[in-house]
Protein backbone atom coordinates (compact mmCIF):
# COMPACT_ATOMS: atom_id res chain seq x y z
CA UNK A 1 0.00 0.00 0.00
CA UNK A 2 3.05 2.48 1.17
CA UNK A 3 4.52 1.34 -2.41
CA UNK A 4 1.62 2.23 -4.09
CA UNK A 5 0.88 5.57 -2.81
CA UNK A 6 4.70 6.48 -3.30
CA UNK A 7 4.71 6.15 -6.70
CA UNK A 8 1.20 7.51 -6.85
CA UNK A 9 2.69 11.11 -5.10
CA UNK A 10 5.91 10.55 -7.82
CA UNK A 11 3.80 10.12 -10.86
CA UNK A 12 1.79 12.91 -9.75
CA UNK A 13 5.12 15.33 -8.77
CA UNK A 14 6.55 14.44 -12.29
CA UNK A 15 3.16 15.77 -13.83
CA UNK A 16 3.47 18.63 -11.76
CA UNK A 17 7.13 19.01 -13.18
CA UNK A 18 6.60 18.68 -16.84
CA UNK A 19 3.33 21.07 -16.92
CA UNK A 20 5.43 23.52 -15.20
CA UNK A 21 8.29 22.79 -17.89
CA UNK A 22 6.18 22.87 -20.40
CA UNK A 23 4.51 26.12 -19.74
CA UNK A 24 8.26 27.86 -18.93
CA UNK A 25 8.87 26.30 -22.31
CA UNK A 26 5.28 27.94 -23.79
CA UNK A 27 6.02 31.24 -22.39
CA UNK A 28 9.66 31.50 -23.37
CA UNK A 29 8.49 30.56 -27.40
CA UNK A 30 5.31 33.13 -27.18
CA UNK A 31 8.40 35.85 -26.50
CA UNK A 32 10.62 34.91 -29.12
CA UNK A 33 7.53 34.71 -31.54
CA UNK A 34 6.20 38.41 -30.25
CA UNK A 35 9.92 39.81 -30.52
CA UNK A 36 9.31 40.78 -26.54
CA UNK A 37 13.39 40.91 -25.19
CA UNK A 38 14.76 42.83 -22.26
CA UNK A 39 18.34 42.50 -22.83
CA UNK A 40 21.12 43.07 -19.75
CA UNK A 41 24.17 45.31 -20.56
CA UNK A 42 25.85 46.26 -17.14
CA UNK A 43 27.52 44.02 -14.86
CA UNK A 44 29.93 44.41 -11.99
CA UNK A 45 33.37 45.56 -12.67
CA UNK A 46 36.16 45.08 -9.90
CA UNK A 47 37.68 48.69 -10.43
CA UNK A 48 34.97 50.85 -12.00
CA UNK A 49 31.93 49.32 -10.00
CA UNK A 50 29.52 48.68 -12.96
CA UNK A 51 30.66 47.71 -16.64
CA UNK A 52 28.60 46.74 -19.70
CA UNK A 53 28.92 43.25 -20.77
CA UNK A 54 30.93 42.80 -23.68
CA UNK A 55 28.86 41.55 -26.28
CA UNK A 56 25.46 42.33 -25.16
CA UNK A 57 23.00 42.76 -27.69
CA UNK A 58 19.69 44.12 -28.38
CA UNK A 59 16.88 42.95 -30.43
CA UNK A 60 15.45 45.96 -31.69
CA UNK A 61 17.27 46.67 -34.81
CA UNK A 62 17.71 50.56 -36.69
CA UNK A 63 18.75 49.88 -40.50
CA UNK A 64 19.49 46.07 -40.18
CA UNK A 65 22.02 47.03 -36.97
CA UNK A 66 21.06 46.24 -33.32
CA UNK A 67 19.40 49.39 -31.86
CA UNK A 68 22.00 48.82 -28.70
CA UNK A 69 25.42 46.67 -29.70
CA UNK A 70 28.17 46.60 -27.25
CA UNK A 71 31.38 45.56 -28.52
CA UNK A 72 33.96 43.01 -27.30
CA UNK A 73 35.68 45.67 -25.53
CA UNK A 74 32.60 46.70 -23.66
CA UNK A 75 31.26 49.90 -25.36
CA UNK A 76 28.59 50.70 -27.18
CA UNK A 77 29.06 50.60 -30.95
CA UNK A 78 31.09 47.89 -33.37
CA UNK A 79 34.49 47.16 -32.66
CA UNK A 80 37.48 49.67 -33.15
CA UNK A 81 41.21 48.15 -33.93
CA UNK A 82 43.13 49.45 -31.26
CA UNK A 83 45.76 51.02 -33.54
CA UNK A 84 44.91 53.80 -36.51
CA UNK A 85 46.42 54.94 -38.96
CA UNK A 86 47.89 58.67 -39.06
CA UNK A 87 45.83 60.54 -41.05
CA UNK A 88 42.64 59.01 -39.18
CA UNK A 89 41.62 61.79 -36.28
CA UNK A 90 40.79 59.59 -32.93
CA UNK A 91 38.63 61.07 -30.36
CA UNK A 92 38.08 59.66 -27.04
CA UNK A 93 34.83 60.68 -25.88
CA UNK A 94 34.02 60.10 -22.15
CA UNK A 95 30.51 60.80 -20.27
CA UNK A 96 27.56 59.32 -18.52
CA UNK A 97 24.48 57.66 -19.96
CA UNK A 98 23.82 60.55 -22.15
CA UNK A 99 26.93 60.16 -24.18
CA UNK A 100 25.55 56.42 -23.84
CA UNK A 101 22.63 57.38 -25.67
CA UNK A 102 20.91 54.08 -25.31
CA UNK A 103 17.44 56.31 -26.30
CA UNK A 104 18.60 56.48 -29.60
CA UNK A 105 20.02 54.42 -32.39
CA UNK A 106 23.99 54.55 -32.35
CA UNK A 107 23.96 56.20 -35.53
CA UNK A 108 21.91 58.98 -34.21
CA UNK A 109 24.11 59.28 -30.84
CA UNK A 110 26.06 62.81 -30.35
CA UNK A 111 29.38 61.03 -30.61
CA UNK A 112 28.59 59.57 -34.26
CA UNK A 113 27.05 63.16 -35.06
CA UNK A 114 30.41 64.81 -33.77
CA UNK A 115 32.37 61.97 -36.25
CA UNK A 116 30.52 63.15 -39.50
CA UNK A 117 30.58 66.83 -38.62
CA UNK A 118 34.27 67.23 -37.75
CA UNK A 119 35.22 64.65 -40.51
CA UNK A 120 33.54 67.17 -42.99
CA UNK A 121 35.08 70.14 -41.47
CA UNK A 122 38.46 68.59 -41.77
CA UNK A 123 38.00 66.95 -44.93
CA UNK A 124 39.95 63.92 -43.37
CA UNK A 125 38.71 60.83 -41.81
CA UNK A 126 37.11 60.92 -37.97
CA UNK A 127 37.09 58.11 -35.23
CA UNK A 128 35.09 59.56 -32.02
CA UNK A 129 34.99 56.27 -29.72
CA UNK A 130 31.90 56.39 -27.11
CA UNK A 131 33.33 55.67 -23.87
CA UNK A 132 30.14 56.27 -22.37
CA UNK A 133 28.66 54.41 -19.50
CA UNK A 134 25.37 54.86 -17.40
CA UNK A 135 25.59 56.16 -14.14
CA UNK A 136 29.17 56.81 -14.30
CA UNK A 137 30.57 60.43 -12.17
CA UNK A 138 34.10 61.55 -12.84
CA UNK A 139 36.22 58.85 -10.73
CA UNK A 140 34.66 56.23 -13.03
CA UNK A 141 35.43 58.43 -16.27
CA UNK A 142 39.00 58.84 -14.92
CA UNK A 143 39.76 55.30 -13.98
CA UNK A 144 38.25 54.43 -17.27
CA UNK A 145 40.87 56.66 -19.10
CA UNK A 146 43.35 55.34 -17.32
CA UNK A 147 42.55 51.51 -17.78
CA UNK A 148 40.43 51.70 -20.81
CA UNK A 149 40.86 54.67 -23.35
CA UNK A 150 45.10 55.03 -23.78
CA UNK A 151 45.50 51.31 -25.50
CA UNK A 152 43.71 53.49 -28.91
CA UNK A 153 46.04 55.69 -28.54
CA UNK A 154 43.70 58.53 -29.31
CA UNK A 155 44.35 62.43 -30.50
CA UNK A 156 42.39 64.04 -28.07
CA UNK A 157 40.45 63.38 -24.95
CA UNK A 158 37.10 65.08 -24.13
CA UNK A 159 35.09 64.48 -21.30
CA UNK A 160 31.37 64.92 -21.42
CA UNK A 161 29.96 66.72 -17.74
CA UNK A 162 26.58 65.83 -17.18
CA UNK A 163 26.10 69.41 -14.74
CA UNK A 164 22.68 67.75 -13.16
CA UNK A 165 24.44 64.94 -11.63
CA UNK A 166 27.85 64.10 -12.13
CA UNK A 167 29.27 66.62 -9.37
CA UNK A 168 26.82 64.49 -6.73
CA UNK A 169 27.86 61.38 -8.01
CA UNK A 170 31.42 62.10 -7.05
CA UNK A 171 29.70 62.19 -3.54
CA UNK A 172 29.21 59.16 -1.68
CA UNK A 173 27.19 61.20 1.09
CA UNK A 174 24.98 62.80 -1.89
CA UNK A 175 24.92 59.39 -4.63
CA UNK A 176 24.28 57.33 -1.80
CA UNK A 177 25.31 54.42 -3.81
CA UNK A 178 27.90 51.70 -2.32
CA UNK A 179 29.03 49.99 -4.86
CA UNK A 180 30.89 52.20 -6.46
CA UNK A 181 34.44 53.73 -6.33
CA UNK A 182 34.70 57.03 -5.00
CA UNK A 183 38.12 59.77 -4.73
CA UNK A 184 37.91 61.51 -1.48
CA UNK A 185 40.81 63.73 -0.16
CA UNK A 186 42.83 62.86 2.87
CA UNK A 187 44.15 66.37 3.82
CA UNK A 188 45.35 68.18 1.19
CA UNK A 189 45.56 64.69 -1.08
CA UNK A 190 42.95 63.33 -3.37
CA UNK A 191 43.04 59.07 -2.78
CA UNK A 192 40.85 56.88 -4.68
CA UNK A 193 38.41 54.83 -1.81
CA UNK A 194 38.25 51.27 -3.26
CA UNK A 195 36.10 50.15 -0.29
CA UNK A 196 33.42 49.83 -2.21
CA UNK A 197 34.23 45.93 -3.38
CA UNK A 198 33.66 45.04 0.43
CA UNK A 199 30.20 46.71 0.47
CA UNK A 200 27.06 44.76 1.14
CA UNK A 201 25.88 46.35 -2.45
CA UNK A 202 28.70 45.41 -4.86
CA UNK A 203 28.53 41.70 -3.14
CA UNK A 204 25.29 41.20 -3.71
CA UNK A 205 25.02 42.34 -7.32
CA UNK A 206 28.70 40.41 -7.99
CA UNK A 207 26.79 37.34 -6.78
CA UNK A 208 23.89 37.78 -8.45
CA UNK A 209 24.89 39.20 -12.15
CA UNK A 210 27.58 36.22 -11.96
CA UNK A 211 25.58 33.87 -11.32
CA UNK A 212 22.56 35.00 -13.48
CA UNK A 213 24.60 36.43 -16.56
CA UNK A 214 24.02 33.44 -18.73
CA UNK A 215 20.27 32.63 -17.72
CA UNK A 216 19.14 36.47 -18.43
CA UNK A 217 21.68 36.61 -21.65
CA UNK A 218 19.98 33.41 -23.64
CA UNK A 219 16.10 33.75 -21.76
CA UNK A 220 13.36 36.07 -22.92
CA UNK A 221 11.47 35.20 -19.73
CA UNK A 222 14.15 35.62 -17.36
CA UNK A 223 14.84 38.98 -18.89
CA UNK A 224 11.23 39.76 -18.33
CA UNK A 225 11.33 38.95 -14.83
CA UNK A 226 14.23 40.88 -14.58
CA UNK A 227 12.60 43.83 -16.27
CA UNK A 228 9.79 43.60 -13.73
CA UNK A 229 12.09 43.36 -10.88
CA UNK A 230 14.00 46.32 -11.71
CA UNK A 231 10.66 48.19 -12.45
CA UNK A 232 9.52 47.96 -9.24
CA UNK A 233 12.66 49.00 -8.09
CA UNK A 234 12.53 51.93 -10.08
CA UNK A 235 8.77 52.88 -9.27
CA UNK A 236 9.72 52.40 -5.53
CA UNK A 237 11.89 55.66 -6.26
CA UNK A 238 9.32 57.54 -8.06
CA UNK A 239 9.51 61.78 -6.32
CA UNK A 240 6.43 63.06 -6.12
CA UNK A 241 5.27 66.53 -6.34
CA UNK A 242 7.93 67.76 -8.22
CA UNK A 243 8.10 71.28 -9.10
CA UNK A 244 8.40 72.18 -13.49
CA UNK A 245 12.25 71.19 -14.43
CA UNK A 246 12.62 68.64 -11.13
CA UNK A 247 14.00 65.56 -13.41
CA UNK A 248 14.47 62.16 -11.41
CA UNK A 249 18.23 61.04 -11.25
CA UNK A 250 19.26 65.27 -11.02
CA UNK A 251 20.34 67.24 -8.75
CA UNK A 252 18.39 70.66 -8.61
CA UNK A 253 20.98 72.07 -5.87
CA UNK A 254 24.40 71.80 -8.51
CA UNK A 255 22.14 75.42 -10.22
CA UNK A 256 23.44 77.08 -7.05
CA UNK A 257 26.71 77.69 -5.33
CA UNK A 258 27.08 75.02 -2.59
CA UNK A 259 25.96 75.67 0.57
CA UNK A 260 26.89 72.65 2.34
CA UNK A 261 29.34 70.50 3.10
CA UNK A 262 29.12 67.84 1.22
CA UNK A 263 27.79 70.31 -1.66
CA UNK A 264 31.57 71.49 -1.31
CA UNK A 265 33.44 68.35 -1.08
CA UNK A 266 31.53 67.07 -4.36
CA UNK A 267 33.08 70.03 -5.64
CA UNK A 268 36.51 70.03 -4.72
CA UNK A 269 36.48 66.20 -5.21
CA UNK A 270 35.36 66.91 -9.21
CA UNK A 271 37.33 69.35 -9.70
CA UNK A 272 40.47 67.49 -8.27
CA UNK A 273 39.63 64.98 -10.78
CA UNK A 274 39.29 66.82 -13.62
CA UNK A 275 43.27 67.56 -12.99
CA UNK A 276 44.07 64.38 -12.61
CA UNK A 277 43.03 63.86 -16.07
CA UNK A 278 44.20 66.41 -17.56
CA UNK A 279 47.63 65.42 -15.97
CA UNK A 280 47.41 61.97 -17.66
CA UNK A 281 46.68 63.45 -20.60
CA UNK A 282 49.58 65.77 -20.90
CA UNK A 283 51.66 62.61 -19.50
CA UNK A 284 50.48 60.87 -23.04
CA UNK A 285 50.63 64.22 -25.17
CA UNK A 286 47.38 64.25 -25.36
CA UNK A 287 45.39 67.43 -25.78
CA UNK A 288 42.35 67.59 -23.46
CA UNK A 289 39.11 69.18 -23.46
CA UNK A 290 35.74 69.53 -21.68
CA UNK A 291 32.25 69.49 -22.78
CA UNK A 292 29.31 70.75 -20.48
CA UNK A 293 26.09 68.67 -21.39
CA UNK A 294 22.55 69.93 -20.57
CA UNK A 295 19.43 69.43 -18.33
CA UNK A 296 16.04 69.47 -20.10
CA UNK A 297 14.83 72.87 -17.74
CA UNK A 298 17.84 74.68 -19.39
CA UNK A 299 16.88 74.33 -23.04
CA UNK A 300 13.35 74.34 -22.57
CA UNK A 301 11.27 76.22 -25.73
CA UNK A 302 9.21 76.84 -23.43
CA UNK A 303 10.30 79.88 -21.04
CA UNK A 304 7.66 80.16 -18.58
CA UNK A 305 8.35 76.68 -17.35
CA UNK A 306 12.13 77.92 -17.33
CA UNK A 307 10.94 80.78 -15.12
CA UNK A 308 9.14 78.86 -12.43
CA UNK A 309 11.38 76.57 -12.28
CA UNK A 310 14.05 79.60 -11.02
CA UNK A 311 11.95 81.40 -8.84
CA UNK A 312 11.25 77.73 -6.60
CA UNK A 313 15.26 77.20 -6.64
CA UNK A 314 15.73 80.67 -6.14
CA UNK A 315 18.44 81.20 -8.76
CA UNK A 316 18.98 84.10 -11.11
CA UNK A 317 19.57 81.88 -13.54
CA UNK A 318 20.56 78.06 -14.67
CA UNK A 319 24.24 78.14 -15.18
CA UNK A 320 26.14 78.31 -12.01
CA UNK A 321 28.06 75.08 -13.19
CA UNK A 322 28.95 76.03 -16.79
CA UNK A 323 30.14 79.07 -15.25
CA UNK A 324 32.35 77.00 -12.47
CA UNK A 325 34.09 74.70 -14.74
CA UNK A 326 34.35 77.51 -17.82
CA UNK A 327 36.72 79.04 -14.63
CA UNK A 328 38.60 75.39 -13.72
CA UNK A 329 39.31 75.81 -17.51
CA UNK A 330 40.66 78.96 -17.60
CA UNK A 331 42.92 78.89 -14.32
CA UNK A 332 44.13 74.97 -15.43
CA UNK A 333 44.56 75.68 -19.35
CA UNK A 334 41.64 73.16 -20.75
CA UNK A 335 39.16 74.17 -23.22
CA UNK A 336 35.46 74.08 -21.61
CA UNK A 337 32.48 74.22 -24.37
CA UNK A 338 29.36 74.89 -22.80
CA UNK A 339 26.33 73.60 -24.84
CA UNK A 340 23.36 74.74 -22.60
CA UNK A 341 23.52 78.87 -23.69
CA UNK A 342 23.32 78.02 -27.34
CA UNK A 343 20.86 75.10 -27.28
CA UNK A 344 18.61 76.95 -25.38
CA UNK A 345 18.09 79.75 -27.70
CA UNK A 346 17.87 77.46 -30.28
CA UNK A 347 15.26 75.74 -28.60
CA UNK A 348 13.64 79.00 -28.24
CA UNK A 349 14.22 80.03 -31.99
CA UNK A 350 13.08 76.62 -33.58
CA UNK A 351 10.49 75.76 -30.68
CA UNK A 352 11.93 72.39 -30.54
CA UNK A 353 12.52 70.07 -27.54
CA UNK A 354 16.09 68.70 -27.44
CA UNK A 355 15.04 66.44 -24.31
CA UNK A 356 13.12 62.71 -24.49
CA UNK A 357 9.25 63.09 -26.10
CA UNK A 358 5.68 61.69 -25.33
CA UNK A 359 5.03 62.05 -21.47
CA UNK A 360 8.42 62.96 -20.85
CA UNK A 361 8.79 65.63 -23.46
CA UNK A 362 11.44 68.24 -22.21
CA UNK A 363 13.24 65.85 -19.39
CA UNK A 364 15.66 62.80 -19.23
CA UNK A 365 17.95 61.99 -21.52
CA UNK A 366 18.75 63.56 -25.20
CA UNK A 367 16.09 62.77 -27.89
CA UNK A 368 17.51 62.86 -31.55
CA UNK A 369 17.24 66.45 -32.16
CA UNK A 370 19.67 66.97 -28.56
CA UNK A 371 22.40 64.45 -29.78
CA UNK A 372 22.45 66.21 -33.22
CA UNK A 373 22.62 69.41 -31.50
CA UNK A 374 25.19 68.38 -29.27
CA UNK A 375 27.61 66.82 -32.00
CA UNK A 376 27.03 69.64 -34.67
CA UNK A 377 27.96 71.97 -31.78
CA UNK A 378 30.99 69.67 -30.97
CA UNK A 379 32.68 69.57 -34.22
CA UNK A 380 33.60 73.03 -35.23
CA UNK A 381 34.69 73.64 -31.64
CA UNK A 382 37.11 70.73 -31.46
CA UNK A 383 38.39 71.72 -34.96
CA UNK A 384 39.05 75.11 -33.97
CA UNK A 385 40.41 74.18 -30.50
CA UNK A 386 42.67 71.59 -31.23
CA UNK A 387 43.12 70.35 -34.69
CA UNK A 388 43.49 74.28 -36.36
CA UNK A 389 45.70 75.44 -33.31
CA UNK A 390 47.75 72.22 -33.56
CA UNK A 391 48.60 72.78 -37.35
CA UNK A 392 49.59 76.17 -36.71
CA UNK A 393 52.21 75.65 -33.91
Amino acid sequence: MGTVRARTIAINLGLVVLALTAALVIAELLLRLLGISYPVYVWTDPIRGTAHIPGAKSGREFNGHPWIEINSDGWRGPDVPLAHDSATYRIALLGDSFIEGFEVPFEKTASEVLERRLASILGARVEVLNFGQGGYGTTQEQLTLQREVWKYDPDLVLLAVTTGNDISDNSRELKRTDYVPYHVYQGDSLVLDTSFRESKGYRSRAVWSRRALLLVKYSRLAQLVNRVRRTDRKTERQQTNRTPGQELGLRDEVQLPPKTAAWQDAWRVTEGVIRLMRDDCRAHGTPFGIVTLTRGIQVTPVVAERDRFLRALGAEDLYYPERRLAELGRRDSVPVLNLAPTMAKEAQRSRVYFHAAGDSLGRGHWNEAGHAAAGALIAPWVAAQFVDSAAGT
